[in-house]
């Protein structure tokens, strides 16, 4: 029920259906040194999936901690249902008020700082390509993945729900990551796509980013990164080309 995309970390998806393609919800698990960790909860909808394949990964324990992107529905749904609203399960947010959007007992982590959680370095990162002001992009010190919220992310074709970038005949179809982007990133119609490739090239100097793990795609293992992000950027200026401002 899970896919292996680096050593120590594991992919959990499930998908909703989007004109007769799929768009993924996905959570990720991390094997820390002194627990196991959570990237995101998934959505609701999903929630007897999510817990049983949540369950079934960590024997029966559940997660040590639950570190969310941020805490809208599709990324915090399942908090309580995994445990984090309990003392056994540590829970970090990205919201400057975790409280205030009811998650009166988690850790806050600050953008652009780093935590060290079940005995594992992360780094907290100010995305260029999100969907709410208190997202972050989450980046794993002990595999080298980068772990995105909302953007890198594509459509995918039904059957391909478990395939990882390599699995594509030509790597994530460049289609695929344009449509995602389009309709999920409205914004990016409205800006210059050169200063969001400048800000995305800033990150993937400062951090060796070994794979990408998106909440909404197919994870990009390392010999497909440069691909995707040729093609990303394609979409991008493609986005901002076909709608008119002003």
């Amino acid at each position: 029920m899970t896919v292996q995309i680096a050593p120590g970390v594991e992919w959990l998806n499930q998908c909703y259906e989007h004109e007769g393609s799929h768009e993924h919800v996905s959570l990720y698990l991390l094997h820390a040194p002194e627990g196991t960790v959570l990237v995101d909860s998934g959505s609701f909808y999903h929630r007897e999936e999510i817990t049983a394949a949540v369950d079934e990964a960590t024997g029966g324990e559940g997660p040590d901690a639950i570190v969310l992107s941020h805490s809208d529905y599709p990324h915090a749904a399942n908090v309580s249902s995994l445990g984090g609203d309990t003392e056994g399960v540590e829970l970090v947010a990205s919201s400057a008020s975790p409280a205030q959007q009811g998650l009166p007992n988690a850790r806050k982590c600050d953008i652009g700082g780093t935590l060290t959680i079940q005995g594992r370095e992360f780094s907290f990162i100010d995305p260029p390509l999100a969907d709410r002001s208190h997202t972050t992009w989450i980046y794993d010190h002990g595999d080298g993945v980068l772990f995105t919220a909302d953007g890198f992310g594509n459509y995918h074709d039904p059957g391909q729900c478990d395939y990882r970038s390599g699995d594509f005949p030509e790597s994530t179809p460049a289609e695929q990551i344009y449509e995602y982007h389009r309709d999920n990133l409205v914004w990016l119609r409205y800006v210059a796509p050169e200063k969001v490739e400048r800000t995305l090239e800033d990150i993937f100097t400062s951090y060796d980013v070994r794979a990408v793990a998106p909440i909404h795609g197919n994870p990009i293992e390392g010999e497909d990164l440069d691909t995707y992000r040729g093609r990303l950027s394609e979409a991008m200026e493609r986005i901002a080309s076909e709608y008119s401002v002003g």
